[in-house]
């Protein structure tokens, strides 16, 4: 009666009649099989379920009545509890339908419903399945995955939105077991290069793009900057490159702007600008070529620079204007200010920035000196006159870059928690990042977007679920077992005393012969010319290989921990050694 992926008849049935005892339905269960042997699974369970729905309705005990071979038929299918019962046993046999389809199939079939006819045609022409919503798939892979890449978990979803039940449950367990899906960091590291390409793949914007490169001479016109396109510049690279060119200057053959990019050596401004000199060439405009892609940030910034060359320089024009003006209406009115490092006497007040106790600085000494201080590890940004006051994180916010100060901020909010003295407080070992955790959490998920790092807290390195910290072999773990396995393989071989040849015996007598024709004892190692070296109360002439071995390598293994010092030997190479050698 069982098949394999259903279940059981005696589960079903209880399922379906859960105030009839199990004695009852065991006597149903032998009655059908007695009566139909050859009866499918399906009708047997149909005959068991009408049994038992109709219990006492046939005038007689129930083991008088024998349905397969009864001349009786079942009363019509014509009230609700059929109906009920025959949605029932669709839903048992075919879970992934969609209710709403078996419900209407059961109603429009109520007078001549049967169960076998229902399957076959279930499984010939399909059935409407349950719609699942990959938004709610996804919500449980975010939660059994959370250092996932969200996308990724997007995309598999949708995949299994369509799929069976059970292949959600294959996804997750094979993601545990093997954790070989993209992470978080990979994500992120990902979206934040995107974001970097898509500034200049997107609508020009002159402010953003003057607000990443100020410098735009220094930035594209300096002949000792750093060339986007080299020698080891890849075939997309140089193909957008000649793209932009062939587009940008239409009216000139392709072959000049060849020979000048070959003969400029790649170097797109010094091209342009000989470009922009030279007469048309051609009465037409060439049609325009597809836009090729590259992912070369500084290839897509120098050809940007050329594109919007002229809106550049008058938005810059206009701000020197913008620039003199405000000067001269600031020595007009003798609002000029010095700054206090490097003394220039000329600043107008936006370009001054105090500390506290309103010492005044220009825009650039501040931003220099805070970057330094970074850079020594230090956060706290003392006033450069020594005034024993500080320069407030509002002044910082305005003169450093984004990314320095919410490092800064991440640092000094560590520092404050840190000094607070929080019970069950901890720091992520791979950046400043802090929170409290409650005592049975082993895994420090570190939530810093520029980190993200899972680790023990135990031992302080990367997560290495499913095993122990003592099963787990790093970096200094490493180092000091092949340093002792070095010292015992030294032990282990024999050097030629005439040319240095390290050499192990296999077998034979301990009179070993160099391949430059040294002659020396395997066991004390002198160099000899005959056998008169071996013998009664000198070295013998045979011995037990195995057993010198193994004490020459276990005085090596001894010798290097010693050296070591008191340190912890995670995976000593010495233990059970003497197995080895005496198999």
């Amino acid at each position: 009666m069982n098949q394999q992926g259903m279940q059981t008849p005696h589960s079903i049935l209880r399922e379906l009649f859960p105030g009839i005892t199990d004695q009852r339905i065991n006597e149903i269960m032998v009655l059908v099989e007695e009566d139909n042997p050859g009866d499918s699974f399906e009708g047997k369970l149909e005959n068991m379920i009408i049994l038992l729905a109709d219990e006492g309705a046939w005038g007689g005990p129930i083991s008088d009545f024998h349905y397969g071979n009864s001349s009786s038929q079942p009363p019509p299918v014509d009230n609700d509890s059929q109906l009920n019962l025959h949605y029932e046993q669709l839903c048992l046999i075919f879970e992934d339908a969609c209710p709403d389809f078996l419900w209407q199939y059961c109603k429009e079939n109520r007078l001549n419903f049967d169960i076998e006819v229902a399957i076959d045609e279930f499984n010939e022409r399909g059935y409407k399945k349950i719609e699942i919503d990959p938004l709610t798939i996804w919500e449980q892979l975010r939660d059994a995955l959370p250092d996932a890449d969200p996308a990724y978990l997007k995309t598999n979803a949708n995949n299994l939105a369509r799929l069976p039940p059970q292949e959600l449950n294959k996804f997750l367990q094979n993601a545990i077991d093997k954790v070989d899906y993209p992470t978080m960091q990979d994500y992120l590291k990902q979206k934040k290069e995107n974001d970097e390409l898509a500034i200049y793949k997107t609508p020009f914007n002159v402010e953003k793009f003057l607000e990443i490169i100020p410098n735009l001479m220094e930035t594209f016109s300096d002949p000792q900057r750093k060339k986007c396109l080299d020698e080891n510049s890849t075939d997309s690279d140089i193909k957008y490159a000649m793209t932009f060119l062939y587009n940008q200057y239409s009216f000139i053959r392709k072959k000049y702007i060849d020979q000048l990019f070959a003969w400029r050596k790649k170097d797109l401004v010094e091209v342009c600008e000989r470009l922009d000199k030279m007469r048309k060439s051609l009465r037409r405009p060439r049609p325009r070529l597809e836009v090729a892609d590259t992912n070369n940030v500084a290839l897509l910034q120098e050809v940007t620079y050329l594109k919007n060359r002229r809106a550049l320089k008058n938005v810059l024009k206009l701000r020197d204007e913008h620039y003199r003006l405000a000067k001269e209406e600031a020595r007009k009115y003798n609002l000029l200010e010095s700054c206090g490092c490097c003394f220039d006497e000329e600043l107008i007040p936006e370009e001054c920035y105090c500390c506290m106790k309103g010492c005044m600085f220009c825009k650039e000494c501040v931003r220099t000196g805070a970057e330094a201080i970074v850079g020594n590890a230090q956060f706290k940004f003392p006033c450069f006159n020594k005034c024993d006051s500080e320069f407030s994180l509002h002044t910082l916010q305005m003169v450093l870059p984004r990314k320095t100060f919410d490092r800064i901020v991440q640092k000094i909010a560590s520092e404050d928690i840190r000094r607070a003295n929080v019970d069950g407080l901890e720091t992520c070992p791979f950046c400043d990042f802090a929170m409290v955790l409650p005592d049975n959490e082993k895994i420090f998920k570190c939530i810093n977007q520029e980190c993200l790092i899972e680790s023990c807290r135990t031992c302080r390195h990367k997560s290495h679920i499913p095993l122990r910290c003592n099963e787990i072999e790093y970096d200094e773990d490493v180092r000091r077992r092949t340093y002792i396995e070095n010292k015992m393989t030294e032990a282990l071989t024999r050097t030629c005393y005439n040319c240095a040849k390290k050499f192990i015996k296999s077998s034979g007598c301990n009179k070993m012969v160099c391949v430059c024709g040294a002659k020396m004892c395997y066991q004390c190692g002198a160099a000899v010319s005959d056998y008169r070296h071996f013998g009664s109360g000198k070295c013998p002439l045979h011995s037990n290989d195995a057993e010198i071995d193994l004490r020459r390598v276990l005085e090596g293994g001894t010798r290097a921990k010693q050296e070591l010092g008191d340190v912890q030997i995670k995976f000593d190479p010495t233990v059970n050694i003497e197995d080895f050698y005496r198999a």
